[in-house]
């Protein structure tokens, strides 16, 4: 009530009132009577930007020009060594010394990685000038670059002289047809015989599996009663059918081994991975794709 009264007296909204704790341990409201201090007035505090100016600007003329020079110098010394190195391998390409002219190409890439005449060149090095595809993964390297860095007249050059390239991709293509019917032929004579086996391996594994389960059942069914019979049929009838289930059960485990095997070659089977036939096959038609890629990066303007 005491708390009541002290609100109801005191009408004044600017009172604060707080809680405290009174001399029996409750709490108790009391009137703040307390003045809060305003804060002060913050000083407002302004930041300058700082302008920037391009560097370039405060330069004078004469540093320009000397930026400009060196800028110039050295896009002639690289022309310079791209040509001497662009030289070198065309001279070893020239004489069939191919080991010679790649590492000359490679320090002319490291020159200018963006020479497209030093990526068509390397392709030529590569290829022996178009007369060895051997290093399919190494060429297909080429690709990209070739269709990013060559110009139209680079790649319409080396479209001149792909004909040998053309040739080796359908040359890959006939072979590929005739090994594909090889190994289709080859997967059908084994798939018979995989077939035959699996049949004859689930013909025992039903042989053993269903005596188990017919043991099993009447093991536990005689198992269930085999004390009610006071002669004991029961018990014994219970130990034949148990004894006769856990034969038919390791015997059913080397049927389905047999099983699972016979049915992991059918599988394997249609693989092309599974034979060193297939493997070839496989890898033919990969060589095939890539050099097509390679073909189609400086014949853009054939694709259709």
């Amino acid at each position: 009530m005491a708390e009541e009264r002290l609100i109801d007296d005191d009408l004044n909204k600017d009172k604060k009132y707080r809680i405290r704790k009174n001399a029996d341990g409750e709490d108790e409201l009391y009137i703040d009577d307390s003045v809060e201090e305003e804060p002060a007035d913050l000083e407002t505090v302004t930041f300058t930007v700082p302008e920037f100016s391009d560097g370039e600007s405060e330069l004078t003329p004469e540093q320009i020009a000397a930026a400009e020079q060196e800028k110039r110098e050295r896009a002639e010394r690289i022309k310079g060594a791209l040509s001497v190195n662009l030289e070198k391998a065309q001279a070893k390409l020239s004489e069939e010394d191919f080991a010679g002219a790649f590492t000359s190409i490679e320090s002319a890439l490291q020159v200018d990685p963006s020479s497209g005449e030093a990526w068509a060149l390397r392709l030529k090095i590569l290829t022996k000038n178009f007369t060895d595809f051997d290093s399919v993964d190494d060429c297909v390297e080429t690709t990209e670059n070739i269709r990013n860095f060559c110009s139209e007249e680079q790649k319409a050059e080396l479209a001149e002289t792909s004909a040998p390239l053309e040739s080796h991709i359908m040359k890959l293509e006939e072979q590929a047809a005739e090994l594909h019917v090889e190994v289709e032929q080859k997967k059908s004579e084994r798939r018979k015989v995989f077939l035959e086996n699996r049949k004859k391996s689930v013909k025992w594994f039903s042989i053993t599996c269903v005596p188990f389960i017919f043991c099993l059942i009447m093991a536990i069914a005689f198992a269930s009663i085999m004390f009610t019979n006071k002669y004991g049929v029961y018990v014994i009838l219970t130990i034949v059918f148990a004894v006769l289930a856990a034969l038919f059960f390791i015997a059913s485990l080397f049927t389905a081994h047999r099983m699972w095997a016979d049915m992991k070659k059918l599988s394997l089977n249609e693989k092309n991975s599974s034979t060193q036939m297939g493997r070839n096959y496989e890898k033919m038609l990969s060589d095939i794709k890539k050099l097509n890629t390679l073909l189609k990066s400086f014949k853009v303007n054939d694709i259709s």
